[in-house]
């Protein structure tokens, strides 16, 4: 598209010398170029006039405008699809990714990657792409110059290049700085997503004042980079232009002095000169544009290279089945070499059973449920369900049968019953309704005035805390689990609510296996 479209303008162009040699009476029309013109045209049977001539000009930059639009739009469908697979493609890695590797990354981090970071990758391609368009049409530009006059055309672009090389400098400094903005941007959108979650604390341990100072320090940084990078993407263009023109008057003046000078001629390649300066000057504007963004890709690659290193591998074929019992035998393991959380660890859970298990803080009841889950694997040692270890059961199967609500509660922005179906749209509304009724909610359900389409709001604003916990049961139950987990279900609730989802857990017992994590006996 950039070769072609380049040669529509430039032959256009060129058509000008015997165009104005005509309006002139000037033998401007000698190139060769101009000559294959006045040749085609005698070969289609056209005479070669002003009034043929003009229209064949008009139709070539008609022609050329449209091979843009086609090259535009091709371009806009590669970034666009480009900007979809990569937030689509990294959005599966850190969701496909391991526990432990989730748990160290920084709140924010993600979304920060897949809203704006992708998009400057975008930008990048962008810039890229439209090089190539520049590039493509400056050789153009120069074969059609060349064809008027070799010596200006060489003192031309060996002028420009001079200025870009001058210029060089700013481009290092641009990288530095784009990169020192990246790692400020990210750090500042971890700071925003971290106190926005502890907002309430921080307004009731009043230090909104301090949070805030903190902020402004913080962009305040941002703010001077931003003022540093926009002076060294301006500088080049500033003084690039008053360069074009100087160069341009002195080709003039040259040229007018020889006795060699020709209106039609000068007039065409003073457009191409120019046209040249100008790719020139946006070249090295893109230039700047790609390392200002380059930090963007450098980090965007790096995460998702980690991410798909850490992927959380399933290498079980066996389907769930539950008929005996889910058992550790031996099973250790440890976050750090300094300190074992579970050491030797055996038990047993009969199918049908209902069991406690009861520590203070830090006695590794948690890991314990997150090694069940298969979120850790243990280091030494067996999880075994039927005496099968469960690294041999698929990773789907298996999760999709063991129904799980932990003292964090997560609702998301929409209606009771996506709560509980939670992207499941297998569960049936009747299903939804036996859920809620075993979880003691269907009654406050019903006596909502949109009942199961109410919306819960943000992290289930518009519910008590008893209620956003039972909608979370419900959910579990919903999915008719073989084996209940529930860890610390009722730490972070009143003494009432916590009495009522008690019975709720009591009310399981036979129905199915269940094993409730709880720091103190209740």
């Amino acid at each position: 598209v950039g070769f072609l479209s380049g040669i529509l303008e430039g032959v256009g162009v060129n058509a000008l010398i015997p165009l104005f040699s005509f309006l002139t009476g000037d033998g401007g029309g000698s190139d060769t170029i101009s000559r294959a013109i006045e040749t085609a045209f005698g070969f289609i049977g056209i005479a070669f006039t002003v009034k043929h001539l003009l229209f064949f000009i008009a139709t070539l930059f008609i022609l050329k405008a449209a091979i843009l639009f086609l090259g535009s739009y091709i371009q806009l469908r590669i970034v666009q699809d480009f900007t979809k697979n990569t937030r689509m493609d990294l959005f599966r890695k850190i969701f496909y990714a391991r526990w432990p590797y989730l748990l160290e990354q920084k709140v924010g981090y993600l979304e920060k990657v897949l809203s704006l970071e992708v998009k400057n990758v975008a930008a990048l391609l962008g810039a890229i792409s439209t090089l190539v368009l520049m590039i493509t049409g400056t050789l153009v530009y120069l074969l059609v110059a060349v064809n008027i006059s070799f010596s200006v055309t060489a003192a031309a672009l060996i002028a420009g290049v001079l200025v870009a090389v001058l210029f060089q400098p700013l481009v290092h400094k641009t990288r530095v700085v784009s990169r020192t903005t990246a790692v400020q941007s990210r750090a500042n959108s971890h700071f925003i997503n971290e106190n926005v979650l502890g907002m309430k604390t921080i307004k009731v341990m009043s230090a909104t004042s301090l949070v805030v100072g903190d902020a402004d320090a913080r962009f305040e940084i941002l703010r001077k980079l931003g003022i540093r990078l926009t002076l060294l993407n301006s500088i080049f263009s500033s003084f690039f232009q008053p360069f074009s023109v100087l160069f341009i008057l002195f080709l003039f003046s040259f040229s007018y002095k020889t006795g060699s000078f020709s209106l039609p001629a000068f007039a065409a390649i003073v457009y191409l000169i120019q046209r040249i300066f100008s790719n020139i000057q946006n070249f090295y504007i893109h230039i700047q544009g790609i390392f200002k963004e380059l930090p963007y890709l450098e980090h965007l690659l790096e995460y998702k290279k980690q991410a798909a290193k850490n992927r959380e591998e399933d290498t079980g074929h066996r389907s769930f089945v539950f008929e005996q019992a889910f058992s550790f035998r031996n099973v250790s393991f440890r976050y750090n070499p300094s300190r074992d959380i579970l050491s030797d660890i055996s038990f047993r859970i009969p199918k049908g059973s209902f069991v406690g298990f009861v520590g203070p803080s830090g006695s590794g009841k948690t890991t314990i449920v997150d090694i069940a889950l298969r979120l850790f694997n243990p280091e030494s040692g067996e999880v075994l369900l039927d005496n099968v270890p469960v690294k041999e059961i698929n990773l789907h199967s298996f999760r999709r049968n063991i129904g799980y609500v932990s003292q964090d509660i997560h609702l998301i922005n929409d209606t009771i019953a996506n709560n509980i179906r939670f992207f499941d749209p297998a569960i049936s509304n009747e299903a939804i309704v036996r859920a809620t009724k075993q979880a003691d909610i269907y009654d406050t359900i019903e006596s909502l005035p949109e009942k199961f389409s109410s919306f819960v709001g943000e992290r289930g604003v518009h519910l008590s805390g008893g209620q956003r916990q039972r909608i979370v049961i419900a959910r579990a139950l919903a999915r008719n689990p073989q084996l209940l987990i529930l860890d610390e279900a009722t730490s972070a609730l009143d003494n009432e609510s916590e009495k009522r989802i008690q019975t709720i857990i009591e009310n399981l017992k036979g129905r199915m296996t269940v094993l409730v994590i709880a720091h103190r006996l209740g």
